[in-house]
């Protein structure tokens, strides 16, 4: 499957764990999230980890409202743990807040060590 740049996909234990990296261009957001939920579709999984920390991330409150409307709309309804630096989320976590609004089960970490544990909790056993 070609891929946007930057994208790097694990499967492991019945998660998907997709790795943005620097090369993953946030005005490519639209690809980004159709390319993970056809490789969701090639691979059924029951979690989701997308780890944004190595890109630029999104930038603007227009970029954060966007991606939340694309996860709930390109990514199935399983949960979804995505990775973060604060400085590139705001304080309301609108990307969150519009991605739950559609119905996705998504929430934003800073460490992956909370995104697992919060995954064991809410991710339907294999």
């Amino acid at each position: 499957m070609s891929s946007p740049n930057g994208l790097q996909f694990e499967h492991t234990g019945g998660c998907l764990i997709v790795h943005a990296t620097g090369h993953a261009q946030i005005d490519q957001k639209v690809a980004l999230a159709r390319c993970i939920g056809e490789a969701i579709k090639q691979q059924p999984i029951n979690s989701l980890i997308v780890d944004l920390r190595d890109t630029a991330g999104p930038s603007t409150f227009m970029d954060r409202y966007q991606l939340g409307e694309l996860a709930a709309q390109y990514l199935p309804k399983i949960p979804i743990a995505v990775l973060m630096r604060k400085e590139q989320t705001d304080p309301q976590l609108i990307g969150q807040t519009v991605a739950r609004n559609r119905g996705a089960q998504l929430e934003v970490f800073f460490d992956r060590a909370s995104a697992d544990a919060w995954l064991q909790k809410h991710a339907a056993p294999t």
